[in-house]
């Protein structure tokens, strides 16, 4: 049987698939800021419908609550650069340099987090690496 974390990252990877071409084909007329504040618009009606909708208050530390906000500020960020390279590159390569996001985790995971990383999870990197610079290619 597969895991609900499983289904819930193939959705994940078929938005952000579906977010990528959709932000990719509006970069053709608008300018990557008007594209990534237009976007946000409708992340925000969804997301705060979605908060909304099961009325329980936002609680956690000032840490963690600041973490969250960083952490939308470099969403934010990553978007506008994202579509800018849509605007100016190839779709398939933009895409796939981007997606190597998780390469950063793994790396601050070992480095401050004290995370292991086995043989098998460095050459997977590795290769992800490789497959993406073939792309890029």
């Amino acid at each position: 049987m597969v895991s609900t974390a499983i289904l819930f990252a193939l959705g994940a990877l078929l938005l952000y698939g579906g977010w990528a071409v959709t932000g990719g084909v509006a970069t053709r007329s608008l300018s990557p800021v008007n594209a990534v504040f237009l976007s946000y618009v409708a992340s925000l009606v969804i997301v705060g419908g979605y908060v909304l909708s099961l009325r329980r208050p936002i609680v956690g530390t000032r840490i963690d609550i600041t973490f969250a906000l960083v952490s939308g500020a470099f969403l934010a960020a990553a978007s506008i650069c994202f579509y800018a390279g849509l605007a100016r590159g190839n779709m398939a390569i933009v895409s796939a340099i981007a997606a190597l996001y998780f390469v950063v985790p793994a790396v601050v995971g070992v480095f401050y987090f004290d995370a292991h990383l086995s043989a098998t999870n460095v050459a997977g990197l590795a290769l992800a690496v490789i497959a993406v610079g073939l792309v890029a290619t």
